[in-house]
């Protein structure tokens, strides 16, 4: 039987509130403390992926970097996204129309990066829906762990989409982060 994969929790907040900038990562970017923030996590989640491959063990580690909901309009974070557009051409929205807290795609939509060498392909790009929800199914998978009758019953095991063999079980997912409303995406 194989080796049961590692996971790399990367316990770093993506640029998100507060952005706290080291020092030596201050002023490098045009984008204010936010894109100096950008810059560092860059930096440091190649150092943390360098330490895998040092470790041995980069083929059985599963390492997820994602965030948790679109850019901070302003307050938060400054400049806000809108401001960092016309400092530095910088849209962390990806062009999406919608911040945190709205219920458009650029609210909800975020960077999903997976890396696990020799069952995610190196590039590979997909449109298809995944949620972070669906981590708890498919994670229980991979380990070959039960889920509780009755836990994650939204959750779905994305492994085979993950690693491109199937589209993606997820037709829709309810986005809420307002209490005026609600939005489906699909």
């Amino acid at each position: 039987k194989a080796k049961r994969p590692y996971f790399a929790y990367i316990p770093l907040p993506s640029p998100h509130y507060p952005i706290v900038p080291t020092k030596a990562w201050q002023g490098t970017t045009a984008a204010g403390a936010y894109g100096d923030f950008v810059a560092q996590t860059d930096a440091v989640i190649g150092e943390i992926l360098q330490a895998i491959k040092d470790s041995g063990t980069e083929e059985n580690t599963l390492v997820i970097f994602t965030s948790d909901n679109g850019p901070e309009v302003a307050g938060e974070v400054k400049p806000g996204v809108y401001e960092r557009i016309g400092l530095s051409n910088h849209d962390s929205r990806g062009g999406l129309r919608g911040v945190k807290r709205d219920l458009w795609e650029g609210g909800h939509r975020v960077p999903f990066l997976m890396r696990w060498p020799g069952k995610i392909s190196e590039g590979r790009v997909s449109n298809g829906l995944l949620s972070q929800i669906d981590l708890y199914a498919t994670i229980a998978t991979i380990v070959e762990a039960e889920i509780p009758s009755g836990s994650a019953e939204d959750s779905y095991n994305q492994f085979s989409f993950i690693v491109g063999k199937t589209p993606s079980l997820r037709g829709a997912l309810v986005h809420n982060t307002n209490p005026n409303g609600y939005a489906i995406r699909s």
